[in-house]
């Protein structure tokens, strides 16, 4: 579950809502201003739909590595499907598809798990606290103009990263891609290509029937 589980760290990246001044070491107004104008567009949509490509880079491995992705948020529901995984819920019930093994587990949704970059329900609002930033200077990312905002954990103890590089698009206002830089000298690269806010979707769209031949693993 390696994809899906730096997936969902992606999106707990991609909205910093209203962060408390108390939690901001340094204080930058100008990144918060940027931050603050992101997240109020973010939190207008009914719901998200988008595509993206993940790279996981380490040099030092010979490592690079390109996955396609995409997710689909609606309240507490939500879809994700990188690779041959794919996880659904309903905001109940959570379904994680292996499709290369041929299994499904069925778990529900963890309550106490709301703060965690694990739940997507939560993830664009889960670094509200518990990040310094500071505006770097503007890039120019394959055409495209961009702010950048480096963020850094106030517990880096507690983290698997210690560094966040956010690139936002000046001309939408929305999220042109993320680098994610691991203690263990991973560094993950999440570049949006498409991005559609209030998109309709029925609800039984977050339900999932077991496909035939798939076996279920019921971790109720």
């Amino acid at each position: 579950m390696r994809y899906l589980t730096l997936t969902l760290a992606l999106f707990g990246f991609t909205y910093f809502a209203n962060a408390q001044s108390s939690d901001l070491v340094p204080k930058d107004p100008e990144a918060k201003k940027i931050l603050d104008k992101l997240s109020a567009k973010t939190k207008a949509f009914n719901t998200i739909t988008a595509k993206f490509e993940f790279k996981l880079v380490n040099e030092a491995e010979g490592l690079n590595d390109t996955q396609a992705g995409s997710i689909i948020l609606k309240e507490d529901r939500y879809i994700v499907d990188v690779g041959e995984q794919q996880i659904i819920s309903n905001g109940t019930l959570v379904w994680t598809y292996l499709k290369d093994v041929k299994e499904v587990q069925i778990s529900e949704v963890d309550e106490d798990d709301e703060e965690s970059m694990l739940n997507p329900t939560t993830i664009f609002t889960m670094y509200e606290t518990g990040f310094k930033y500071v505006k770097a200077d503007d890039n120019t990312i394959a055409g495209t103009s961009v702010n950048v905002i480096r963020m850094y954990p106030l517990d880096p103890s507690e983290k698997p990263f210690h560094t966040v590089i956010l690139n936002v698009d000046k001309a939408k206002n929305q999220i042109h891609s993320i680098e994610i830089k691991s203690k263990d000298g991973n560094t993950f690269i999440y570049t949006i290509k498409d991005f559609i806010g209030n998109k309709e979707y029925a609800d039984t769209k977050f339900e999932f029937k077991t496909p035939a031949g798939v076996e279920e693993i019921d971790l109720r």
